[in-house]
């Protein structure tokens, strides 16, 4: 049902009936009014569903306590931490890493904010400005279909690794990718896998940007993993920990930042493949305040009931962790597009507690990056050999053979970050 609202959500732009993933293109427009025009056009048809989408909220919740009470447990998220064996790490390490996010990131996202609003030469920076080229460069433009896509995508992870290459070809070969936007097609992008063939499934909403590049990378990232654990014998070992799926997500769309030109076969001259990286590095530390957003949001839900069935009770408390996590964006006058973010993050309504694997799996990925600066083949027979091991070895044995450390403290965080800010000085 949330799929169906969000994915008949159509908006009148210049002539042509589009969804509001089309338009995402014009907010890396030079034309300050226009992004701004297709911005607020965009939220005012998700405020449209606002009744809506708080009524499902609402229903889904009340579904969710009953889960839990029926599992004898005092909370959904307790019932979350069973279902999905979170054997090794509490409710309060997640915590932890809200605030060591807090402590070391947060101010990194900031000096990232001063820094385009400074570059765009403007008073505020509004939620209009952040996917334009903070210098005035035209938007990056990688591919003119979806074709061309897969074309120099093959070309890419061939780079990264012959194997890796070969698997993607099957998944052309076999058609088991669906990538472009189209009119009520679900939102969002995933991999799926069929267990009985060993094969993964890649669905996306590319329409022409860089962000499709990264989502491309990312989803094959799952996929390849889909191929690399497909030797293991028993079904109850395939599934590894969703906090480890995405490190094999995320790694690759590192892993895979030293081919993004075109002399390696990708999308760009050198300058903009730079550029390309540059601009993954920023969004890489503006996430990891994003997600704890998401994050403590979905805590703060589950352990206040009675309040999370009043869906103004959660626009104040979304916004509450806004103000806490994401200062250096200037939203007055549009509060409640603000407060209703929760609504356009479907994982809140689909997929509960699904998020914070994307900051811990984020943190895994940026280490094992940061091994691939000292020698990159390493880095990726490391990252290959954690990914053949499925659900064989626990989360934190995991992260190590993928050379990494399953950690939720400031200390490696803020080594990482570090290493990013000083990358994007260079």
């Amino acid at each position: 049902e949330y799929d169906q609202i969000i994915g008949k959500q159509t908006i009148q732009w210049q002539g042509e009936e589009v969804t509001p993933t089309q338009l995402r293109p014009v907010y890396q427009s030079e034309d300050r009014a226009l992004r701004e025009q297709a911005w607020r056009l965009s939220m005012s048809r998700f405020l449209a569903d606002r009744q809506q989408l708080n009524e499902l909220w609402v229903r889904f919740f009340n579904l969710r306590k009953h889960i839990a009470a029926n599992a004898g447990l005092p909370d959904f998220r307790a019932y979350v931490w069973k279902m999905k064996y979170r054997e090794d790490y509490t409710p309060e390490n997640c915590e932890e890493f809200h605030r060591a996010i807090e402590e070391v990131v947060v101010p990194a996202a900031s000096r990232i904010y001063a820094r385009r609003k400074a570059q765009l030469g403007v008073d505020q920076l509004r939620p209009w400005d952040l996917n334009v080229d903070p210098l005035g460069l035209p938007a990056l433009k990688p591919f003119e279909n979806v074709d061309e896509l897969i074309q120099k995508a093959s070309a890419i992870f061939h780079h990264v690794d012959a194997d890796l290459g070969g698997y993607f070809d099957t998944m052309v070969r076999e058609k088991l990718l669906d990538l472009p936007n189209r009119k009520n097609k679900a939102p969002g992008a995933f991999c799926t896998s069929y267990p009985l063939s060993h094969r993964p499934f890649v669905f996306a909403n590319a329409v022409g940007i860089h962000d499709d590049v990264q989502t491309t990378l990312h989803e094959c990232g799952h996929a390849f993993h889909v191929f690399e654990s497909a030797h293991v014998p028993l079904a109850q070992l395939h599934e590894p920990p969703m906090e480890f799926n995405e490190v094999a997500s995320m790694s690759m769309e590192l892993l895979a930042s030293p081919y993004l030109d075109k002399a390696h076969g990708g999308f760009y001259a050198p300058e903009d493949a730079k550029r390309a990286f540059h601009e993954h590095l920023e969004s890489n530390i503006l996430f990891w305040p994003y997600m704890a957003v998401v994050d403590a949001f979905q805590h703060w839900a589950y352990t206040h009931p009675e309040a999370a069935v009043i869906p103004q009770e959660c626009d104040a408390a979304w916004d509450g962790l806004w103000a806490r996590f994401m200062p250096g964006v200037d939203w007055s006058g549009l509060e409640a597009e603000r407060m209703t973010g929760w609504h356009r993050k479907l994982h809140i309504f689909q997929v509960p507690f699904y998020y914070v694997e994307y900051g811990l799996a984020q943190l895994g990925a940026c280490q094992i990056w940061r091994n691939s600066l000292q020698d990159q083949q390493k880095a990726v027979q490391s990252y290959r050999s954690a990914l053949s091991l499925a659900g064989t070895v626990t989360l934190p044995k995991l992260y190590e053979t993928a050379g990494a450390k399953f950690t939720f403290k400031s200390d490696i965080l803020g080594e990482v970050v570090d290493l990013m800010e000083q990358e994007l000085a260079k």
